[in-house]
């Protein structure tokens, strides 16, 4: 099918949904159009039209075990038996809890939110509640869910441009709706700069609660930071008393059962994950130092932290289902070999064919741009990605029954099979490119 039928789906849902989608994040990054599946299973998904796809966007990178997997669906079946899907906690919501703190460094408590803008949320009140601070810090271009205090500045197409590194970023994108005096609660700064980042907590001294950044940038395309800077980060907030946050919503489990802190091998105070706990179903957690999170029970002030849906039993039970896979001996050694050699075989069509890209990767996240041969490493490289040539590559590869939107994402259900038939795709998408 083509793409009027997708837009004929849209057309029908807009007389119902406002703008034919629930979520406005949902139309295609390259060709417009929201996506509107009737299934899906492993790495593949077949659309409403009834065409299948191989899915590299696996739901903004967050079904790390392939779609309706056995053992989720399975869990998911015993909660339906139970009788009760969320208000109670039950014997495998502290099991998960425990497996989360026996994986993930910073966590020696944990609770359960429903999403990754929840998460966020939750921990600025508990970073604010912590220090009786109101500022947050935070980076330039870094994602942090739809919520006011993180909306502005939240992507690389909102960054300030301007900025040379030397001061604070201006305030961009803040969305409609979102008060202008939220603003004087946010400092916003450049990533990976020590300079910056002292002169600020200087600046600020004793007004800062927070600082939360992302500790791999999958959202903008795998872009990195070091363990010297996030070591540095660390010390500085220690300094000032500053309760340090990394949002790990997508970058968790990707490189490893201990996330990208493990990778890095810097604990923050606090962290968020989500997405590839679950493998898709709803859940969030926030997680953290038993001195920050205690505030949650504070007999006299306390952060209040609370939600109906709060560690909700499907997502629990996908959770539990999901670290049992997750922590299999050699599960990340096979999966990651897989993914880093399907990175070099696309680089490879692309030096065959003379048309210079870069594919940058970290675990199961990786991204493509093309025009250039340099590496993308700062959010300013990007200028010298060709966005035209780029966006009719992937028009031809969403044609051509590949779905690349946002969050490129490998999944373990992509198997040798399903990427080398992605690699005859690729190849197929890069011969009829115009360069």
């Amino acid at each position: 099918m083509n793409n009027k039928s997708l837009s004929e789906i849209q057309k029908k849902a807009e007389n119902f949904i406002t703008g034919g989608m629930s979520s406005s994040f949902r139309a295609n990054f390259y060709n417009g159009l929201p996506m509107y599946a009737k299934k899906a299973k492993g790495a593949r998904f077949t659309d409403c039209t009834g065409k299948e796809f191989i899915d590299f966007f696996m739901c903004n990178g967050s079904v790390i075990l392939g779609h309706n997997r056995d053992e989720i669906k399975s869990a998911l079946h015993d909660v339906i038996e139970k009788g009760f899907y969320a208000g109670f906690d039950d014997w495998t919501t502290i099991s998960l809890a425990q497996k989360i703190c026996e994986s993930v460094p910073a966590a020696e408590q944990i609770r359960f939110v429903n999403s990754g803008t929840e998460g966020t949320l939750l921990a600025l009140r508990l970073a604010r509640g912590h220090t009786d601070r109101d500022i947050v810090i935070r980076i330039d271009g870094h994602y942090h869910g739809c919520q006011d205090y993180l909306f502005a500045n939240n992507l690389v197409s909102k960054i300030d441009q301007n900025n040379d590194g030397s001061k604070r970023s201006k305030t961009i994108g803040r969305t409609s709706g979102v008060p202008e005096a939220i603003d004087s609660l946010v400092v916003t700064i450049p990533w990976n700069n020590f300079e910056i980042l002292e002169k600020v907590l200087l600046e600020e001294e004793g007004k800062v609660a927070g600082i939360i950044m992302n500790v791999i940038d999958y959202n903008n395309g795998v872009f990195l930071t070091t363990s010297e800077y996030l070591n540095f980060t660390k010390e500085q907030a220690k300094k000032y008393g500053i309760v340090l946050i990394f949002d790990e919503v997508l970058s968790g489990f990707k490189t490893g059962i201990s996330c990208g802190q493990g990778h890095y091998g810097v604990i923050p105070d606090l962290c968020i994950i989500g997405k590839a706990l679950s493998n898709n179903v709803p859940l969030g957690v926030v997680a953290g130092k038993k001195e920050v999170m205690k505030n949650i029970m504070d007999p006299i002030d306390p952060v209040v932290a609370g939600g109906t849906f709060s560690g909700n039993q499907f997502g629990v039970a996908a959770g539990n289902a999901s670290l049992k896979i997750l922590k299999q001996k050699d599960f990340y050694k096979n999966f990651l070999t897989r993914a880093d050699e399907f990175y070099e075989n696309i680089k490879s069509i692309f030096d065959h064919r003379g048309l210079p890209a870069v594919v940058q990767h970290l675990g199961a996240g990786f991204h493509i741009f093309l025009g250039t041969d340099e590496p993308i490493k700062k959010y300013v490289d990007l200028n010298r990605v060709d966005r035209e040539l780029t966006k009719n590559f992937f028009n031809i590869c969403i044609e051509n029954g590949l779905y690349f939107h946002t969050d490129f994402t490998i999944s373990e259900a992509h198997d040798e099979i399903t990427l080398n038939e992605a690699l005859e795709k690729i190849e197929t998408a890069v011969k009829k490119i115009k360069y």
